[in-house]
């Protein structure tokens, strides 16, 4: 199985911090997920955590030593000549305040200054000192040179002070080293991604929609974006914030959506239609509020258009087109059917009867079927791994 850090080689720093401990955890999970990790102590890290610890965990030789004559090599140029990527974890105000100024006293410090690879930076420290102006005019000055910090967390801090200082959870710290790891392998794709619930109006207040929360649209957009590609968003109604996303738009209904995507449909080479779509809408919608009184109320309703299958009837060659379906029964047959009806390449197809699957929820039971009729269950799966699932069967059709 190929794992996410397949021959990434990562240089891992760690200072004097009594989070130092965390580290090992760290070095274990990078190691898990395929990389080569080296260990760079300082000599105030060798007191809360022994040198052989992380060598044993590692498989390395632990470097802590700027004048080691057993070893031939330049230590520090050809530490950073190989790494991939550099991370600092823990860092502590005095290790931040003297990279910030240029000061190389150690091997690790020594390293950092020679190196042209993504450095990553996990503070860990009492909450005034990493509050301090100094400590915070030193952290600027090293984004400003494109060091990349993982804020710490808020919490209870090892001095007994309550407050920001507690090191980034390791699996966060994990996950974003995974991210800029990641290979830009869809650099050249301009992906649309529908997402979230229509709403279809009766009246000025009322409206018939469903659970849909946009979790997987959010999924589908960072795994995308992680792999370089251009992401815009189209999405009804969502319970999380895609604001972060510059190409963001959000609509009401399905004929909203529809007439959205077909001001741009030309220009995307990836549709990804993750949103929750109603069938129906009501035929007369009123413009004020219906007022409640004795009498019974009738309404007629009519079918929505379905934007999947406008899509599907334009979509061009060279265009890939991903459709989601929601189903409680006959989940395989049904998505078979929206494949060849609707000109879809992929349909991921969810079992939305199953526990701990469908709206709203942060997993899946899910089918995979392609255009060829190919089936492949995966099961359930966190909304996350169906994203990359999906990513990385798409990275396969471009290749070919």
């Amino acid at each position: 199985m190929i794992k996410d850090l397949n021959g990434k080689n990562i240089l891992l720093g760690v200072t004097g911090g009594i989070s130092a401990y965390k580290s090992c955890e760290l070095s274990r999970l990078l190691i898990k997920d395929g990389a080569d990790v080296n260990v760079v102590m300082t000599s105030n890290a060798e007191k809360f955590v022994s040198a052989l610890t992380f060598q044993y965990l590692t498989g390395n030789k632990v470097s802590n030593d700027m004048y080691d004559v057993s070893d031939p090599k330049i230590s520090h140029i050809d530490l950073a000549d190989k790494a991939d990527l550099i991370i600092i974890c823990p860092a502590t105000a005095n290790f931040i305040s003297k990279f910030a100024n240029g000061i190389a006293d150690n091997l690790l410090l020594n390293i950092l200054l020679a190196t042209k690879v993504q450095i990553i930076v996990c503070p860990a420290m009492n909450v005034n000192m990493y509050e301090n102006k100094i400590i915070q005019e030193n952290i600027t000055r090293l984004k400003k040179n494109g060091v990349i910090f993982i804020e710490p967390e808020t919490g209870q801090l090892a001095c007994g002070w309550e407050g920001k200082g507690r090191l980034a959870e390791i699996e966060n710290i994990l996950k974003f080293i995974k991210k800029k790891l990641q290979n830009k392998t869809l650099i050249n794709e301009n992906i649309l991604i529908t997402a979230g619930a229509t709403r279809e109006y009766l009246d000025a207040v009322r409206f018939i929609s469903n659970p849909s929360s946009g979790i997987m649209g959010q999924c589908l957009a960072d795994e995308f974006k992680n792999r370089g590609a251009k992401i815009n968003i189209i999405a009804g109604h969502t319970e999380v914030d895609l604001n972060r996303y510059d190409n963001y738009f959000k609509v009401n209904s399905a004929d909203e959506m529809k007439n959205e995507i077909d001001k741009k449909l030309n220009t995307y080479s990836i549709i990804i239609k993750a949103a929750a779509v109603g069938d129906f809408k009501f035929k007369n919608k009123k413009k004020n509020k219906i007022k409640k009184d004795d009498n019974s109320f009738d309404f007629q309703m009519e079918k929505n258009i379905d934007v999947l299958k406008a899509i599907g009837q334009r979509k061009t060659k060279n265009q890939i087109l991903v459709g989601f379906s929601a189903e409680t029964d006959n989940v395989v047959r049904n998505a078979k059917k929206k494949i060849k009806n609707k000109n879809l390449d992929f349909i991921v197809a969810n079992d939305i009867s199953k526990k701990g699957s469908g709206f709203g929820s942060k997993s899946n039971f899910t089918y995979f079927v392609d255009s060829h009729g190919s089936v492949e269950e995966l099961g359930l799966k966190t909304k996350e791994k169906i994203a990359k699932y999906l990513a990385d069967k798409i990275e396969i059709m471009r290749q070919n």
